[in-house]
């Protein structure tokens, strides 16, 4: 049906038609709540007069609404009214890739380009559990921005189970199939009883089989061939003879067509037509990573690339007569590449993954890079056990190693608690940090050993002339301490009179004379690698940016804006040399500890893409059943609630991993909306109780700024403090307004709780400073009490003293209660006399009577179990709700990408 100008659908009002096709009519309209441009796809009368039909495009929605990346068109509602059902996504400015194609013929740089950013949008959905199952150029949408793949996998009709189930369809299967097809006038609108367009479809959809991930990879590669060569890969005069075509013949090779074409660009694509989903690319991220390599390669790429089948194939045709036998391991399910002879610099670079253990998961790089040993045969990292399936709740981390050429990732007897690893010169310790504690242990197995204190290890670097150099605090120089024990001595200059300074993540050079650290603080927040000796001297900056970095035969590594780039290295003269390099774009960093998650040695090179989860907000009662859902997914990853003005400030992760934005959420009318723009840098923040303003704090490197910001039209700011000081979470305020409380990381004791005095001179006002970590204050709604958790016994526990003079305090909580960067999740009922907090996967209440001026408590009492992998923002203070963001999606274990002979990325 024909909507008209003026027409409202829900509170989308419909501006005018953008286009049409066989999955419906496209309208540009207005979405008057957010104030936004959107567009609608009203769906067709046919797809939507069946319940069933209906009632899966409602489920898909809810998922494929998750999928947040840069190069997915987003789906942001879906909704029926008046018996129209209809879709509202991302609006988008530009062309499709048919149009494109159309008029213009595109370069091999441009189809890589484009190949390579469809390829990420498809590994994204994937790993989510989604098939898209209609790929073709006139579902991606050309933006300034980038590619955008759109319509993901709702144009799904269920009709293929009266398809034969496996083996090649008859003549008159065949041509049933294409007889329910509709016209192929134009392949753009042509979506017909198969599940996709004939056009670029796989042969197994042809079959009436089951479609999966390869399926996808097939139709990337008819487009992929088209986009390089301007002609289709498959052509037939009808229906049924493009479908033999299909399942019967191979296109015209790519360089018969454009000779210029770079072989291994030409094999990718034969990869991606195989007619054996086995013999394709098994994943969209293995395919990416070729794209990729090609990419650095450019035009010199000569190679073709090498595919692993799960039937133990033949791997496709290797370069110069050289054939590498290779195994499958079976290691939690996928472990690609194993190589079963060594690798030499003859060979070409190639991609792999290794996933995480069985029943563990890889730790952020907020722990620590994971380390290739010296010789570049070994891998250790930190991972931690799943206390229970989903969960987000994990036993203490400890180090696995694995070996590059075979096996399992092994755990590491006495490594529990561990932080950046690091390897000894002879690759038999691996050293590490754990209870406040620098220590060793031998990778082959053994008793842990002490070296020295270290409370807050920030890396380390072992020197083949038997010294260690490493970061002991969060703040101060690097020391250096003898392999076999002692007292550490200061290496780097101490700077007391500044602010944060802080130097870490030192690295030795090949001489174990030179070595590479990170510094920072002062009017230098973001920081710079320096070069320096054991023999002493001066420090020399080699870099302005602030990462660690590895080396590995005459190339440095580092991050710089979340790219993983090399760059040739001078060791004796301290220099570089040639242009950077960029390796991988997205790589994990965490930015208060300036550290990326990659390592290099030898002919390995390993790194972790950023991810972040999308989460759905939503409410659950005090039995823990979700009550409603509310707000479009988003990277959620913690906040802080007000109760008195009943608004929270959400913290929602950038899609590279870098920093966050906060975004402001009226709990009563279930809106959220930005309140801070994008920033690499770590944001947090907390709504006054009148709900007029809010208080924020920025951290640029290690100086924070406080700042008040009023949610009126003017949108004023004001600096409460001037920065210069640690870093920095607001966490909460008073509930008269008066006083706004906030941790600070200290460099001796971790965390100390500060406020502000907003009726007095406003001044910083230090309140809990002991030499223990106290942090997440919480003040009584008369006043007079305060809660915040401390690490006194060696877990973070709640307690209660006076306020503001501190006085007695209390224990209430016991067992430890939920701790994450983003702050612990505890709060008082509205009239002082319980106090809620969460314990693992459990809500308790502890019941409070004030006699006399002394506190009694109650033992914590169990109130809820709540359903595993919830992110809890707040438990309210009338017990009966509490606001969570869950996962929109099945949370997909991020691999660590391994490239072997990475040298020839450099070329």
């Amino acid at each position: 049906m024909a909507l008209t100008s003026g027409t409202t659908l829900g509170p989308y009002k419909i501006q005018s038609p953008l286009g049409a096709g066989g999955m419906g009519e496209v309208y540009l309209a207005r979405d008057t709540r957010l104030e936004r441009t959107v567009a609608i796809k009203v769906l067709p009368t046919h797809l939507s007069s069946s319940p069933d039909i209906r009632a899966r495009f409602e489920r898909e929605a809810k998922t494929i609404s998750g999928l947040q990346h840069p190069n997915i068109c987003v789906l942001y509602d879906v909704g029926s009214q008046d018996g129209v059902d209809f879709l509202v996504m991302e609006y988008l400015e530009g062309e499709t890739l048919y149009a494109r194609l159309a008029h213009k013929t595109l370069t091999s740089n441009e189809s890589l380009k484009i190949a390579i950013e469809i390829a990420d949008a498809l590994q994204k959905a994937h790993r989510s559990g989604i098939i898209h199952r209609d790929l073709k150029p006139g579902n991606v949408m050309l933006t300034k921005g980038g590619a955008k793949l759109m319509d993901f996998g709702l144009a799904k009709p269920n009709v293929l189970a009266a398809g034969p189930p496996s083996g090649s369809p008859g003549i008159s299967s065949m041509a049933t199939m294409a007889a329910t097809i509709a016209s192929m006038a134009s392949p753009v609108t042509v979506a017909g009883t198969l599940i996709g367009t004939v056009q670029y479809m796989s042969p197994e959809q042809i079959q009436g089989k089951e479609a999966d991930a390869r399926s996808d990879i097939f139709s990337f590669g008819a487009m992929l061939y088209e986009m390089l060569t301007g002609k289709r890969a498959f052509q037939g005069k009808s229906q049924l003879s493009l479908a033999s075509a299909i399942l019967e013949k191979d296109p015209e090779p790519i360089t018969t067509l454009q000779p210029m074409t770079p072989p291994a660009l030409e094999n990718v694509v034969r990869v991606c037509l195989a007619k054996e989903p086995d013999d394709r690319f098994q994943s969209a991220h293995d395919l990416k990573l070729q794209l990729q390599w090609i990419a650095t390669g450019g035009s010199q790429v000569g190679a073709p690339a090498v595919v692993t089948s799960k039937r133990k194939k033949t791997a496709t045709a290797l370069t110069a007569a050289m054939i590498v036998g290779w195994l499958v391991a079976a290691a939690a399910g996928a472990l690609l590449l194993i190589y079963a002879g060594r690798l030499t610099s003859a060979q070409q670079s190639v991609h792999a993954s290794i996933e995480e253990p069985a029943s563990f998961h890889f730790i952020d790089v907020i722990n620590g890079a994971p380390v290739l040993s010296p010789d570049g045969q070994q891998l250790a990292l930190v991972a931690a056990r799943q206390t229970a399936p989903s969960s987000q709740n994990t036993d203490p981390p400890m180090i696995f190693v694995r070996r590059i050429s075979a096996g399992a990732a092994q755990p590491i007897a006495g490594t529990q608690g561990a932080t950046f690893p690091f390897w000894s010169p002879d690759g038999k310790y691996i050293g590490f940090f754990a209870d406040g504690k620098l220590k060793k242990v031998e990778a082959a197995g053994g008793p842990a050993q002490v070296i020295c204190d270290a409370p807050e290890g920030r890396g380390a670097s072992w020197s083949p002339r038997g010294m260690i150099v490493f970061s002991p605090r969060i703040e101060g120089p690097l020391v250096a301490v003898s392999d076999g024990g002692g007292t550490p001595t200061e290496l780097t200059a101490a700077r007391k009179d500044t602010v944060g300074f802080t130097n870490r993540n030192p690295l030795f050079l090949p001489d174990g004379r030179h070595f590479l650290y990170v510094a920072r603080g002062g009017k230098d927040p973001v920081g710079g690698v320096y070069a320096a000796s054991l023999d002493g001297g001066e420090p020399q900056q080699i870099l302005t940016v602030g990462s660690n970095v590895a080396y590995s035969d005459g190339y440095l590594f580092y991050l710089t804006e979340g790219t993983l780039t090399a760059q040739k290295f001078d060791t004796a003269g301290l220099r570089f040399e040639g242009k950077p390099i960029s390796i991988a774009a997205n790589v994990e960093y965490y930015n208060p500890r300036d550290i990326g998650y990659f390592s290099a040695s030898h002919n390995v090179l390993v790194y972790r893409i950023a991810t972040v989860q999308n989460r759905e907000l939503a409410w659950l009662d005090a039995s823990g059943k979700e009550m409603e859902h509310w707000g479009e997914p988003a990277p959620y990853t913690g906040g802080t609630f007000s109760p008195g003005s009943q608004m929270a400030i959400l913290y929602r992760a950038n899609p590279n991993g870098l920093g966050n934005s906060l975004w402001l959420a009226d709990t009563q009318r279930k809106t959220a909306g930005r309140l801070t723009p994008d920033s690499d840098q770590e944001q947090t923040g907390i709504v006054a109780a009148d709900g007029n303003s809010a208080f924020t704090t920025i951290t640029n490197g290690y100086s924070s700024s406080l700042l008040r910001r009023w949610l009126n039209a003017s949108g004023k700011e004001e600096k409460l403090s001037e920065g210069g000081r640690g870093y920095s979470y607001v966490i909460s305020t008073s509930r008269d307004g008066r006083y706004v409380f906030f941790d600070e990381q200290d460099p001796k004791t971790s965390y100390d709780i500060y406020y502000l005095d907003l009726q007095g001179d406003k001044k910083v006002v230090p309140l809990l400073t002991s030499s223990y970590a106290e942090r997440d204050l919480r003040l009584s709604p008369d006043d007079k009490w305060m809660a915040y958790s401390s690490n006194e016994t060696g877990r973070e526990e709640i307690y209660v003293a006076g306020f503001p003079h501190v006085g007695s305090k209390w224990q209430v909580s016991n067992g430890g209660i939920t701790s994450r960067d983003s702050g612990n999740v505890f709060d008082w009922s509205g009239d002082g006399k319980n106090l809620r907090y969460q314990g693992g996967d459990k809500i308790f209440n502890v019941e409070v009577r004030d006699n006399g001026g002394k506190l009694e408590f109650s033992p914590p009492k169990e109130l809820v179990t709540l359903p595993p992998n919830l992110l809890v923002i707040s438990i309210l203070p009338d017990g009966k709700r509490i606001l969570v963001a869950h996962p929109t999606g099945e949370s997909a274990s991020v691999p660590v990408d391994l490239v072997l002979n990475w040298q020839h990325l450099m070329r």
